[in-house]
């Protein structure tokens, strides 16, 4: 039943965001039509959240938006699990000089803020979003890498991976058994929290000049777009920035349930363990 509730929380995630970033593609009006005669304009039935200060259709660059803050955080976040996870199995399962190495490059990462390393990486790289992307990979990885490692070692020092090195099985046999069932469920609560992070982080980096540039509707480039009109149309921040609260939040919160349900399994599967050996 709990793993039925998990695999319907991830599939209504999956399908929203991925409705969003459908209907950004085919909504029929167009985010980057100009008309200053209809500048800052309120609701109405031919623009539903109204237009912006160059009249221009604020749900369609919302919608337009979507495919920028959630579609590049999901890209970042998968790049950072797939660089990530192979770095902390490797680390883990072979040890020794690999895994100093690896412990210092991660100390090294760790010892800045996400926000101000992914800041000095953006500004080293210049403007722009794909930059922001490899700034926010080069911070993440680092986090999955430290996950997956200590999962590893635990793992490789139990008594069914002695077993199966006993029984000569080899290391991708014993990596797909015994470390991928292990690490699946953390790797999964860690990268869909994360993904309200990145978010943050990608619009905080847009907000400032160093991610989207005009004219792509990026929410946090909104936001800066919209800063000078603030007093005469307030809707123009908080519209975006209520979608960025709003889907940071439902990512956290499916993170959240994610953990609790992956722990209620993992003291339910002790316990059964436990209740075999005794009796």
């Amino acid at each position: 039943m709990k793993r039925t509730l998990s695999s319907r929380l991830y599939l209504l995630l999956f399908l929203f965001a991925f409705f969003i970033l459908v209907l950004s593609w085919f909504w029929p009006v167009s985010s980057s039509a100009v008309s200053v005669p209809e500048r800052l304009q309120g609701p109405s039935a031919a623009h539903w959240l109204g237009t912006d200060q160059l009249g221009r259709d604020v749900l369609a660059r919302m919608l337009e938006g979507a495919s920028y803050t959630i579609g590049f955080s999901l890209l970042a976040i998968v790049l950072s699990v797939l660089l990530g996870v192979p770095a902390g199995i490797l680390a883990g399962m072979k040890g020794g000089w690999i895994d100093r190495l690896f412990t210092r490059i991660g100390d090294s990462f760790l010892a800045f803020p996400d926000f101000l390393l992914a800041l000095l990486l953006s500004a080293v790289l210049g403007p722009g979003l794909f930059n922001v992307v490899i700034a926010v990979v080069l911070v993440k990885w680092i986090q999955y890498s430290y996950l997956v490692r200590g999962i590893t070692r635990e793992v490789t020092q139990g008594q069914a991976v002695l077993l199966s090195i006993i029984n000569g099985s080899s290391t991708a046999a014993i990596i797909k058994a015994h470390v991928f069932p292990a690490i699946r469920s953390h790797v999964l609560v860690m990268s869909t929290t994360d993904v309200g992070k990145v978010m943050l982080l990608i619009a905080s980096l847009s907000y400032i000049g160093l991610g989207a540039q005009p004219p792509s509707a990026e929410w946090g480039a909104m936001l800066n777009e919209s800063r000078a009109y603030f007093t005469d149309s307030p809707r123009l921040l908080l519209i975006p920035g209520a979608a960025i609260a709003g889907t940071a939040l439902l990512f956290h919160s499916a993170g959240d349930k994610w953990r609790d349900s992956f722990l209620k399994e993992e003291t339910e599967a002790k316990e059964e363990k436990q209740c075999a050996a005794n009796g």
